[in-house]
């Protein structure tokens, strides 16, 4: 069944973590396992009845819209070019965002309920809903008081954090001023999310299913271990 709810795909970074491989091509055009990691997205979304893709794009934006207009029916595309950060290139797309709009950062592949995800949204009245995730911190985290003594200590606890999802509503901007949105990388995202929670407007959608997020070689290699062997989209 199809689903009416908007997607907004970010896939402008240049992923620089990956080194020589996004030398040649865009982050989103490399494979995991035998198709690259936006096909796998793609897939997944289209099982889930999202049909109306919005392409942020930005590093090798040419080589990525060629590919996508190949694989979408009628795509949007906005490109922020090379530095902007973010929530810049969500902004770009801001007259499209008419109606709860589902964000994802492209370099993360999670088996989301996607009709569950925009039911919750909605139900809670929120400006805006991050999915978030359980993990476990491989060390022992402490606190300490102004003298130096040791008032906590935390053997490998299992912290929430978020995952790269999000759903947005057609007034998300107008809570947030030029200097934010503007701002660098990821940073005007966080002091978005930071700016509505003081006004109780975020809410949070718990996800424990399967996820996978590639930003380093070493991603990479465990993605295409796990690819087709236990998690399949």
């Amino acid at each position: 069944m199809s689903l009416n709810s908007k997607i907004i795909i970010l896939c402008g970074g240049r992923g620089k973590r990956l080194g020589n491989i996004t030398k040649r091509i865009p982050k989103p055009l490399v494979k995991v396992g035998k198709i690259s990691i936006i096909e796998h997205k793609l897939n997944y979304y289209k099982k889930q009845g999202l049909e109306n893709f919005i392409f942020c794009i930005g590093y090798k934006g040419n080589i990525l819209k060629k590919f996508l207009e190949k694989k979408c029916k009628k795509p949007i595309f906005y490109d922020g070019g090379i530095n902007s950060g973010i929530l810049k290139r969500i902004y770009l797309a801001k007259k499209n965002i008419t109606s709860s709009t589902i964000v994802s950062y492209g370099d993360t592949l999670a088996k989301i309920n996607f009709r569950d995800l925009l039911s919750k949204h909605k139900k809670s009245k929120a400006v805006l809903s991050i999915v978030v995730a359980p993990i476990l911190n491989p060390f022992g985290v402490v606190d300490w008081n102004t003298k130096g003594r040791l008032i906590e200590f935390r053997e490998k606890p299992v912290l929430n954090h978020f995952i790269g999802y999000a759903v947005i509503e057609p007034n998300f901007f107008n809570y947030l001023n030029k200097r934010i949105i503007n701002q660098k990388n990821g940073k005007g995202m966080v002091n978005a999310i930071q700016k509505l929670i003081l006004k109780r407007m975020v809410n949070v959608y718990k996800f424990k299913g399967l996820q996978l997020t590639v930003n380093s070689p070493n991603e990479l290699k465990e993605a295409k271990k796990k690819i087709g062997k236990y998690f399949t989209f």
